[in-house]
């Protein structure tokens, strides 16, 4: 990738709640070279701690970003997963959390994806809204091999389990999906947690992709449309590539926002 043109991503975000839940287990980044989604895996102690670990973490971790490639970012990801063990130790009551994460982070003349669990990446080029990541999760598994109908998958009592997360397990980061991807001025990401995929349709999804210009509104009016329906925490992070020299700076969305040291105390 060196030598190629430098991009840089004009963002969005929006991080809700929902309606149904008392916490925000959502933690996400939106940054001109960087976008992070993570989702701190449900059933498990202090999903928000674990999804804003790993978000906050890795922001700090991946600078410079021209120097990543796949094998920085492999052991960027270990060391954050290392930093869940090592809370988990530190706050016994606190083992077992996990989350999801999905990003993207631009390099010289592309990206690079990271992947893990069930959040998603889409990609919306030349008026078709792409999804760039596979759901790690039993139901896909079920559904790419034929084993469920995909009507009865919608009550399957496994539909929501994980394959694979970031638990500060030694093993998970080998589980991460981290590829190299082309970028065109004028695509536009979207990563979001399932608390919006799940909920809203991808018709509508594509719809409103395509009708608002501005990354920040199509943040807004997606949760917006999902809020009434979803069941769980609903966030999404929005990049429009364009050209130009990247700051480094973003903010942060859901868990991420605030400071650690509470979110900590609030788990423990």
């Amino acid at each position: 990738m060196d030598g190629q043109p430098t991009y840089a991503l004009l963002v969005g975000a929006h991080s809700d709640v929902g309606p149904r839940r008392r916490n925000n287990q959502d933690a996400g980044f939106a940054g001109d070279d960087l976008l992070l989604i993570a989702d701190g895996v449900g059933g498990n102690p202090a999903g928000d701690l674990a999804s804003a670990l790993i978000v906050r973490t890795l922001t700090e971790l991946l600078c410079p970003r021209a120097a990543c490639n796949e094998s920085t970012l492999r052991d960027q990801v270990a060391l954050a997963n290392a930093r869940l063990a090592r809370t988990g130790r530190e706050h016994p009551i606190l083992r077992g959390m996990a989350t999801t994460l999905t990003g993207l982070v631009l390099v010289p003349g592309g990206a690079y994806v990271l992947h893990v669990g069930d959040s998603r990446a889409y990609r919306w080029r030349e008026g078709v809204l792409e999804q760039l990541t596979s759901d790690q999760s039993w139901r896909e598994l079920l559904l790419s091999q034929g084993l469920v109908d995909p009507a009865a998958m919608q009550h399957h009592p496994m539909r929501n389990m994980l394959l694979h997360s970031l638990s500060g397990a030694l093993s998970d980061p080998e589980a991460v999906q981290i590829y190299p991807i082309e970028l065109r001025v004028g695509d536009r990401w979207l990563l979001a947690t399932d608390g919006l995929t799940s909920y809203l349709p991808s018709d509508e999804l594509a719809a409103l992709t395509a009708e608002l210009e501005q990354p920040q509104l199509l943040a807004d009016a997606l949760v917006r449309q999902c809020w009434p329906q979803s069941r769980d925490n609903i966030s999404v992070v929005v990049g429009d590539v364009g050209t130009g020299r990247s700051s480094g700076r973003g903010r942060f969305i859901g868990s991420a926002a605030g400071p650690l040291s509470k979110t900590l105390q609030r788990a423990v």
